[in-house]
């Protein structure tokens, strides 16, 4: 070691030593960060205790019907109540066939895959069931076929999936994937976005 070289160590020492001392004292004056935030009612990141709790469950299985229509976003699942039957669906969507296009289209191809299952008693299943409303308040009457071919069914039956794709060219932003197999206006509606960039 060079000359002054253990005097250097030494002072450093003492301040370090220091410093632990200084924050020992200023932890135990304030009662301890465990104490303030036990008594606050939580940790960092969480709910503040002093806010109402919800009453709504999250991440149920929601039920829509004729007298209680359902508004969901693209994903959710849904068990649909018919008058004669009872189904459940999943709307995924929409897919386009380009991203980040400049300057964004005014509009662009969209497909939604929609697939039912668990079906029991009578869900019928036509082309006509399924409409868009655009963000500019216009209706579409997409085309619906099923997913990789073949006839769509009258009825989704017990045992089956049935997954079908809708299809439509659609203004760029949002809108909602409706479906109505029993009277005009939905049992549940999907909003989405049709985003390009």
């Amino acid at each position: 070691m060079r000359p002054g070289s253990r005097g250097l160590l030494a002072a450093g020492l003492v301040v370090l030593a220091g410093a632990v001392v200084a924050s020992a004292l200023m932890l135990s004056a304030s009662g301890g960060a465990g104490a303030s935030n036990t008594a606050a009612g939580g940790r960092y990141g969480q709910i503040p205790s002093w806010l109402p709790q919800p009453k709504v469950a999250v991440g149920r299985l929601v039920s829509p019907s004729a007298a209680h229509p359902w508004v969901a976003i693209e994903g959710d699942t849904v068990a649909v109540d018919l008058a004669r039957g009872r189904v459940t669906v999943t709307t995924v969507g929409p897919a386009v066939p380009q991203e980040g296009a400049f300057p964004v289209p005014a509009t662009s191809p969209c497909t939604f895959t929609v697939t039912f299952t668990a079906a029991s008693g009578t869900v019928p299943l036509n082309t006509r069931e399924c409409t868009i409303l655009d963000e500019l308040s216009h209706l579409h009457r997409p085309h619906v076929a099923v997913a990789g071919g073949g006839a769509l069914p009258r009825f989704v039956t017990a045992g089956r999936t049935v997954t079908v794709s809708v299809r439509d060219v659609l203004p760029t932003g949002g809108g909602q994937l409706r479906w109505a197999p029993e009277r005009p206006e939905p049992i549940v509606s999907w909003d989405f976005d049709v985003e390009i960039d």
